[in-house]
């Protein structure tokens, strides 16, 4: 699933639409229209006046103060072409025309994302929780959620109502780069692990989106192009391969029901 900086590497990627004017739409599959407030007609000729990112969630603040919101799901992409190229891609289920000469296509095999049409989005991100890359993403943040938690370290990194926008490959990343490991109650971090902890979702997370996402599969940014960040994963997706920091085998578990991928010798 795209996560936090892949989704912030298709913002940035698509920001240079902001002011180009929406023409029409069309959608091809009506199910994967998750809330319509309005008709999409009522998006005809507003411009895009910002792109925002919340979590996993793209949201297009239009010039009439509607919102064009996607969601990515498992597996989807949302690109721009050129409106006169013809779309040879299978599973485009809903595109956005513009008046610059360029279209957006949502893209998804798998259907589990979607489109929400909004008047306003505090509804559907109400019980979103705090933004790893905002100020309001503390160590003393951190430590306040994890206390006397008996849940795994990682589940709570997981949980979307706590923090937005960290998933698998992060989690499991920022926890190596941290040496902790994610099947600890969370409760029994120390205040200098919790302190290396928030440090590395930090970092990580930076230096994800400065390498455009990671891509395995499916991902692309807005120009329909490859993240590099696979090239610098540390334990993400490489069972049984060596550690490249102290050459143990990287070992592959479920924690909360999620395949998780760690460094026995380095994480503790």
């Amino acid at each position: 699933m795209p996560e936090l900086p892949e989704i912030e590497t298709i913002r940035t990627s698509l920001a240079i639409n902001i002011g180009a004017s929406i023409t029409s739409i069309d959608v091809k599959r009506d199910d994967i229209m998750r809330r319509e407030d309005f008709p999409p007609d009522e998006l005809y000729g507003q411009p895009i006046t910002e792109i925002r990112r919340r979590g996993k969630y793209l949201a297009f603040l239009l010039g009439n103060g509607l919102y064009l919101v996607v969601h990515l799901g498992m597996s989807g992409r949302f690109y721009m072409q050129p409106e006169a190229e013809e779309i040879s891609a299978p599973h485009v289920h809903f595109i956005v025309y513009l008046d610059n000469g360029r279209k957006l296509l949502y893209q998804d095999a798998r259907r589990f994302g979607g489109i929400w049409l909004c008047r306003d989005t505090e509804r559907l991100f109400a019980l979103m929780g705090v933004e790893p890359l905002s100020g309001k993403f503390t160590t003393g943040y951190l430590a306040k959620i994890a206390e006397n938690r008996k849940v795994a370290i990682k589940t709570l990194l997981l949980n979307q109502q706590l923090i937005s926008g960290i998933g698998n490959i992060y989690a499991d990343e920022s926890l190596f780069a941290a040496g902790i490991r994610g099947d600890r109650p969370a409760g029994s971090l120390t205040a200098a692990e919790i302190k290396r902890l928030h440090r590395a979702i930090v970092k990580v997370l930076k230096k994800s989106i400065q390498e455009r996402g990671t891509t395995f599969r499916d991902f692309r940014d807005g120009f329909n192009r490859s993240g590099n960040f696979q090239n610098s994963l540390q334990v993400y997706g490489k069972d049984k391969q060596a550690c490249t920091v102290c050459g143990g085998i990287i070992k592959k578990e479920k924690i909360g029901g999620r395949s998780s991928h760690f460094c026995e010798r380095c994480q503790k």
